[in-house]
């Protein structure tokens, strides 16, 4: 419980970012009420800055605040809130007044899988871009999350080097903690290839000076810019379409989890309501073909 001293100041603020943010349940939302309190509090004690959103939810600000203002939490307990603090903020980024003011924001899922014909809408958009780098980036991010299940991260970080090419597959090689080699899905293959030909590309497939220092946030401000009013995808929601149509295709779940790099199988709990069922007859062949039995 915070001090009066403290939270009054704050309270407006915090509790309007918190009910525009929508937690699913009351334990989330108290748990965002804290953090956002903190922050909010060390934005104007420590860091003298108005309770602006454009400034209390700039990457830099909350990273500035873990950094130095965030006491009291274990490295991993900072690596939390740091992660929260950013998903509040996407979320607020996108976020329409209008509305919360007509009482009609939906909570979107924000891991359903794409249908078919949003897809084929994205693609379009993509071409229609106003400039050639904000073409060929918002290409980079669709084909790249939807033909190969990619991260944000590991889009913004991916070098030329790491995509191979031969005449029947397109490879990605990802480094680090979730190092993997992703076969791509032929439908996006003539993509890949065409934006590696690229005359923009020179060492990232996409393209910018610097590598942005928060990779989720800054493609957030990305498509919301280029997208400018029009429908934007996620990232997050392209990786879903990816998972489920290997799922429904019947690849094995352990090799979806491979390609996608993931060690548990719960990463498939959230697309089981989106799964389509076997007819009887399918069912029925399906279980009676149990290999080893």
């Amino acid at each position: 419980m915070l001090p009066k001293r403290l939270w009054n100041p704050v309270a407006d603020f915090t509790r309007s970012a918190v009910t525009d943010f929508a937690p699913l349940n009351g334990r989330e939302a108290s748990k965002v009420m804290g953090h956002l309190a903190r922050l909010a509090i060390w934005t104007i004690d420590v860091a003298c800055q108005p309770l602006q959103r454009d400034i209390v939810f700039n990457g830099r600000h909350i990273e500035a605040f873990i950094s130095n203002g965030s006491i009291g939490l274990t490295e991993y307990g900072n690596r939390c809130r740091r992660s929260l603090l950013l998903r509040v903020a996407s979320e607020l980024a996108n976020f329409d007044p209008l509305r919360r003011d007509s009482g009609k924001k939906p909570h979107t899922d924000s891991f359903a899988p794409y249908t078919a014909a949003e897809i084929v809408r994205f693609r379009s958009q993509g071409s229609t871009r106003s400039t050639a780098l904000r073409r060929h980036n918002w290409t980079v991010l669709l084909s790249l999350a939807a033909g190969c299940a990619l991260t944000t991260s590991e889009i913004v970080g991916l070098k030329v080097e790491n995509v191979s090419i031969s005449r029947d597959s397109v490879r990605v090689a990802i480094r680090g903690d979730r190092a993997r080699t992703v076969v791509c899905l032929e439908a996006w293959e003539a993509d890949i290839r065409e934006l590696l030909s690229s005359p923009l590309v020179s060492d990232y497939l996409f393209v910018k000076a610097e590598r942005p220092k928060i990779p989720p946030m800054y493609v957030t401000n990305f498509l919301r810019t280029v997208a400018h009013g029009g429908e934007q995808f996620t990232v997050e929601r392209l990786r879903s379409t990816w998972m489920l149509g290997h799922l429904e295709a019947g690849t094995a779940p352990v090799a979806v989890m491979q390609m996608v790099g993931v060690k548990s199988f719960s990463t498939f709990e959230r697309l089981i309501p989106y799964v389509t069922a076997p007819s009887p007859a399918a069912h029925t062949a399906m279980f009676r073909r149990a290999a080893h039995s």
